[in-house]
């Protein structure tokens, strides 16, 4: 009776905004923290790998001043050479994992489908890594399934078998083998097996082999420390998984499980 007709427009602002601003505010508390994480890891990342180039850079500052500094024995200039190779291949991989594991991240890491023999990227791999098995008297055996077609991105299977092999032979002593196998899983997709007679991986270190730039030993150092965690993103992206299984004295033994067919999302069938 009396008072002005009031349209019902729903609740007011004073009604809605409690009940409304409380997901807001904590949605945006949570990309803080995202955002904070990503900062503080891409931080750590760039100061980890400017500490790993800075040794195989003052070595490549050096041993060309020794070589060229003197006449010296051929002998002592080729053990120079060999050094600087060395060196080479631990910045090329480091540079490599600069490159890759951001675009993994960032899930921009994008693998081709093409018709291949998985047992061929395989075999391939393995004759890559024998040359430097052969300096430390390291017998690689396979034992491969022949003719096994997939659809995938062989470079980046023969980069994630190189991974396993190049790891394998470095950590274990001379005079030993490293066993590679590749079996079809009744229509489950591919597994390949990387197993060592090294020394084998502690139980408090197993569970970070996978991080970035994670040293377990002194060795692991001149590593750069990427290795394992690039095959991780390239299991990723081809949808696969990988186990590791190891006892200290008794050698490591990695798992890898692709899929029967990678999936549609991470390829780029260009």
């Amino acid at each position: 009776i009396g008072g002005p007709a009031r349209a019902d427009l729903g609740p007011t602002e004073s009604e809605h905004s409690p009940g409304g601003e409380r997901p807001l505010v904590s949605a945006l508390s949570q990309l803080s923290v995202k955002v904070a994480e990503s900062n503080r890891n891409q931080q750590r990342f760039l100061a980890n790998a400017a500490h790993q180039l800075r040794t195989p850079l003052a070595v490549l500052r050096g041993e060309p001043e020794l070589v060229l500094g003197e006449p010296r024995p051929e002998e002592e200039s080729r053990r120079a050479l060999e050094v600087i190779q060395d060196e080479l291949g631990k910045l090329s991989r480091i540079v490599e994992g600069l490159f890759t594991l951001p675009l993994a991240d960032a899930g921009h890491l994008r693998l081709a489908r093409e018709p291949l023999y998985l047992n061929e990227v395989l075999e391939e791999a393995c004759a890559l890594a024998e040359s430097r098995a052969r300096s430390k008297d390291i017998r690689i055996e396979r034992s491969l399934a022949s003719e096994m077609p997939y659809q995938g991105d062989e470079t980046w299977l023969r980069q994630l078998f190189l991974s396993f092999l190049d790891n394998a032979v470095k950590y274990s002593p001379p005079g030993t083998r490293v066993r590679v196998s590749l079996e079809s899983r009744n229509g489950l997709g591919p597994q390949v097996e990387f197993s060592d007679e090294g020394a084998g991986i502690a139980p408090d270190h197993l569970p970070h082999i996978f991080e970035r730039f994670y040293r377990a030993g002194a060795d692991e150092a001149q590593s750069g420390g990427l290795g394992l965690a690039i095959a991780q993103a390239i299991v990723g992206a081809c949808g696969g998984t990988i186990e590791c299984s190891s006892r200290p004295g008794a050698g490591t033994r990695f798992t890898v499980r692709l899929p029967a067919v990678p999936p549609e999302t991470n390829l780029n069938k260009n």
